[in-house]
């Protein structure tokens, strides 16, 4: 049995977010879906974190174990042709038997666009939220202010998280 580490990107317009859910289509099903296809094995995957509905990804990391012996440059080829067109496989790479990557992960980054305006862009408009009125830019600034630093992050995590601390630091906002 061999560990891997996947970096995934979707947009997950369609998606009730990253994990399986009865009765919903999520980023993990299709993902596992598409790896018991390529490798004929029913695969469990594990992600850095958990995606909301409809929210995207440009670089998520999920851990694979597998048996199969297929080369990591063909696993990238074969998912990429068996995933939906709006999700794909970055990359692939081999990493030690205990990697875990939500108590691996050394940082994160979350990216939230705000367009502002008196017309949505329509061609943005899964990737934005589009508020009519111009918002104030220094007031945001000055506000946002606060969430630099290191801060206990606990009261947002859910019961049970496998997290060694919920101590972060943001770095930039």
């Amino acid at each position: 049995m061999r560990t891997l580490k996947i970096t995934l990107a979707y947009d997950g317009t369609n998606y009730a977010g990253w994990q399986v859910q009865p009765d919903r289509v999520t980023v993990q099903e299709v993902l596992e879906r598409a790896i018991e296809k390529v490798t004929g094995q029913a695969s469990r995957t594990l992600a850095s974190g958990r995606t909301d509905a409809g929210v995207h990804a440009l670089g998520q990391v999920v851990r694979l174990r597998t048996e199969s012996a297929l080369d990591e440059a063909t696993l990238v080829r074969a998912l990429n042709a068996e995933l939906p067109e709006d999700v794909a496989v970055l990359d692939i790479v081999p990493v030690a038997e205990g990697f875990h990557p939500i108590r691996d992960a050394v940082t994160k980054r979350y990216r939230y666009v705000i367009h502002d305006g008196p017309a949505p862009d329509v061609f943005a408009r899964r990737y934005c939220w589009h508020c009519r009125s111009r918002l104030d830019e220094g007031a945001m600034r000055e506000a946002t202010g606060v969430l630099l630093g290191t801060h206990d992050f606990s009261s947002f995590e859910s019961a049970g998280a496998p997290r060694e601390s919920s101590v972060r630091t943001v770095t930039h906002v």
